[in-house]
């Protein structure tokens, strides 16, 4: 009898002390998510139309000279599909694939002389690529993400991209965060950014808050990129001002046959001489979107607002790193340019992977 008593005494010591290191290691009862309640849809896919209007572009090169122009439009299409890799209660895992053509038309365009802006005209380009999303609990409170993109951008399907390395076009951006989340109306997060949101290649830190701080507003920012105040009317239907910066590098072959006159005891290099140059733009943009809920799994969005450049410049060198704190604009550019502000707007439908849609596909 005392025998038993002292087993099961001890398995009460065994059992009881693996259940206390259990409730002091296990954080899956912790709140650790930085998504905040108040925000609007998760975009499962869309396709938007991103319109910007005339403005004026002027350039300066020691090899080229000055150049002054007018664009008339300046076009984005973009498609995006994001979908779920792995779900689970400490860790979620999404992927993304996206594709997107722009195209920059001048005006009075065969009056234009100024090379840059005579193999701009009317091309297309391109990006096409992936993007991984990865979020997972530290510890308790405490979350990790990680984001990750890797895209081809430029003019690359031609006829000469057998005489570059295909790695010209890859463009790659990652930004890892730490985060804790204070409660289910406010998280927060601090981490680095490698990006290609101010034109150039840059590494820089970053600062992430969420946070819902009244029954119908909120305030969402990923420093410095991008900060937005949001405000849900009715379930439906959410409104934004934004303000964020929006850049990218395409590399390009400035092949066109330039006029005669281009070349007339010049003693310059044409464009078309190098095999790929980099055309890098960067804008901080201004603007007021709404989102507005067709069904609860079918929505479209209209943002419009104004627009004002950083850089619109051309270089040579495809992979310049610059540090936080450095020059935006590099020395090594070929042309440096400034296109004057101006308005655009964005047309975007989306479905959102609400639980109507889901039953419709068995899935809920």
């Amino acid at each position: 009898m005392r025998m038993r008593k002292l087993i099961v005494s001890f398995l009460f010591l065994i059992t009881g002390n693996c259940a206390l290191a259990q409730f002091n290691t296990d954080s899956t009862q912790y709140d650790w998510h930085p998504n905040v309640m108040g925000r609007g849809p998760v975009r499962g896919y869309e396709v938007s139309y991103t319109g910007i209007t005339n403005f004026n572009v002027s350039s300066k090169s020691d090899i080229y000279g000055d150049g002054k122009a007018k664009i008339d439009y300046n076009r984005i299409f973009k498609t995006k599909l994001r979908f779920p890799i792995l779900v689970k209660k400490n860790l979620k895992i999404a992927g993304g694939i996206e594709y997107s053509d722009e195209e920059i038309h001048f005006r009075d365009s065969e009056k234009i002389t100024y090379p840059f802006y005579r193999r701009l005209h009317d091309k297309n380009m391109k990006s096409l690529g992936g993007s991984f999303y990865l979020m997972t609990q530290w510890k308790r409170n405490r979350y990790f993400m990680l984001r990750f993109n890797g895209k081809l951008k430029g003019d690359y399907w031609k006829d000469y991209i057998g005489d570059v390395s295909k790695y010209t076009f890859l463009k790659m951006e990652i930004s890892p965060v730490v985060g804790w989340k204070i409660n289910k109306y406010k998280s927060w997060g601090v981490g680095v950014a490698f990006s290609y949101t101010f034109g150039d290649p840059l590494v820089f830190p970053t600062f992430v808050y969420n946070h819902t701080f009244a029954d119908k507003w909120g305030v969402e920012a990923f420093l410095p990129a991008k900060v937005k105040l949001r405000y849900q009317p009715s379930e439906l239907c959410f409104i934004y001002a934004k303000t964020y910066l929006k850049g990218g590098s395409y590399s390009i072959n400035f092949d066109e046959q330039p006029f005669e006159e281009e070349n007339i005891d010049s003693g310059n290099p044409d464009l078309s001489d190098f095999k790929t140059l980099e055309f890098r733009r960067s804008d901080v943009n201004f603007s007021l979107e709404i989102e507005k809920g067709i069904t609860d799994w079918l929505w479209l969005s209209f943002e419009s607002g104004y627009r004002s450049n950083i850089n619109f410049d051309v270089t040579n060198k495809n992979n310049v790193l610059s540090l936080s704190g450095s020059k935006l604009t590099s020395e090594d550019n070929i042309i440096d340019s400034h296109a004057n502000g101006g308005m655009f707007y964005n047309l975007t439908l989306f479905i959102v992977p609400s639980k109507t849609l889901l039953k419709k596909f068995g899935l809920k």
